[in-house]
């Protein structure tokens, strides 16, 4: 029996709706999903899917699986290409390669939208409206990418013997060394707290005692408003935090290299239908290739100067420069061994080289800049009550810290900072970061 909205009564379409889960739970159980649809001959299916988009001869259908363009036959068929975007529909049928013919459908659950939204390119428009475009093939892709990285990363850092923990979003005080961007300060209670803009301590901290740990931390940072046209700024973002207690830094470059190398190739082959082929082509030869060069922060600066730029030494270098790193080795490029007065007071200086920290950041080319910054760690409660003068700040603010620093808590550890939402940017080759997380919140553009 056909059962469509002219045909289907309003106490059927309640029934939906007053039972929720009850009426549905049937009908997902024993429905075809969309990725599944291969068959070259008939192949009779259920689907439970939702219409995501629309031609005059086809439909494009999204459930769990993904997506699927199929080609519509006969006048029953013909009745859904009707329907509204985000309309869901129970449909029964036969699917032949790209060909459904509908037998019956049932509307699950009904949309008023009068079109289907296309893929945005202006990335302010869509920091606003990104709840339209989720459901579009390009942007749930990029979501489903950041939710498979998530998991692969996770599931490499498990097996190395490292201890998740949650992130806390509030505290004392936050990191300092944020390249010019500023922390959000709140009151609570009666007192000023700030949101994290890192969670550098309590890294340390944590890795003192389990030795092997990281976090999926949400960080805050108040970019500068010229920052939202760098394509690589937001000012809330994801960053895969890890820290060990008693390595080094050849040590900790090596994982943090042999992770990507790991999590990207693992990435290829359960989940490349995610990509393009141009990009699952660059992926191979950008991440895959050999050992990723290392460069010292002086020798890049003296190759930055052979090619017109004007670096200022001890100073960080700009986002073009990274750029031209990038392009210049073609591949990943470690940089190393930056000055002590560019970042932040965590970091310990090199014994052997006076005035530069024991740090280091990834470059990636295609202007894709840092995705990863790390460093060994200062531990010693003098060194850090100096740095922190040193750089201007107020070493009441850390007493905390620097007191279990003094007791000998904090061990002596090296760890790294990985940009969730840089890392999905570059395996899409968006040209915007925006279009790289579900909640895209840019400098001074922030939607609901």
């Amino acid at each position: 029996m056909l059962e469509n909205p002219q045909s289907l009564n309003t106490r059927s379409i309640l029934v939906f709706y007053r039972c929720g889960v009850c009426g549905l739970t049937p009908l997902k159980e024993h429905r075809t999903l969309l990725a599944k649809l291969s068959s070259p001959e008939p192949c009779p299916v259920k689907l439970l899917a939702t219409v995501a988009g629309k031609t005059t001869e086809s439909i494009i259908l999204r459930d769990i699986s993904g997506f699927k363009e199929l080609k519509i036959k006969g006048r029953v068929g013909r009745e859904i290409l009707n329907l509204p975007c985000e309309t869901s529909i129970y449909v029964e049928g036969f699917v032949k390669g790209d060909y459904l013919e509908v037998e019956k459908y049932r509307l699950v659950h009904p949309s008023k939208l009068e079109c289907c939204e296309g893929e945005s390119e202006d990335v302010r428009e869509f920091a606003l409206n990104y709840f339209m475009y989720a459901g579009r093939p390009r942007y749930f892709k990029i979501i489903k990418t950041m939710s498979s990285l998530s998991h692969l990363i996770r599931n490499v850092l498990v097996s190395e013997g490292f201890t998740e923990l949650q992130s806390p979003i509030i505290g004392w005080k936050s990191d300092p060394g944020l390249r010019g961007a500023g922390r959000v300060k709140v009151s609570l209670y009666g007192s000023q707290y700030e949101l994290h803009s890192s969670l550098i301590m309590y890294k340390q901290i944590y890795a003192s005692i389990f030795e092997r740990i990281f976090y999926f931390a949400r960080n805050i940072r108040v970019e500068p408003l010229e920052n939202a046209n760098t394509g690589r700024h937001l000012i809330e973002f994801t960053q895969v935090d890890v820290e060990e207690a008693f390595t080094s830094m050849p040590e900790a470059i090596g994982f943090a290299e042999s992770l990507l190398k790991r999590v990207v190739r693992e990435f290829l082959n359960s989940h490349g239908d995610l990509l393009d082929p141009p990009r699952i082509e660059w992926l191979d030869k950008t991440f895959l290739s050999e050992k990723y060069p290392v460069v010292t922060y002086d020798e890049a600066v003296n190759l930055l100067a052979r090619n017109g730029f004007d670096v200022r030494k001890g100073s960080e270098l700009s986002h073009e420069a990274e750029a031209f790193l990038g392009e210049y080795y073609g591949i990943p490029v470690w940089l190393i061994g930056f000055p002590s007065t560019a970042r932040g007071f965590y970091y310990i200086e090199n014994a052997e080289r006076p005035g530069y920290n024991v740090d280091w950041n990834l470059i990636l080319p295609e202007g894709h800049g840092e995705i990863l910054d790390g460093g060994c760690r200062e531990y010693r409660a003098e060194e850090l009550r100096r740095r922190i003068q040193a750089l201007g700040e107020n070493p009441a603010e850390y007493e905390w810290f620097l007191n279990i620093a003094s007791k000998g808590f904090v061990k002596p550890s090296c760890g790294w900072g990985l940009g969730l939402e840089r890392l999905v940017k570059a395996f899409h080759g968006l040209p915007h970061i925006g279009f790289a997380t579900p909640h895209p919140r840019l400098p001074g553009i922030i939607g609901p």
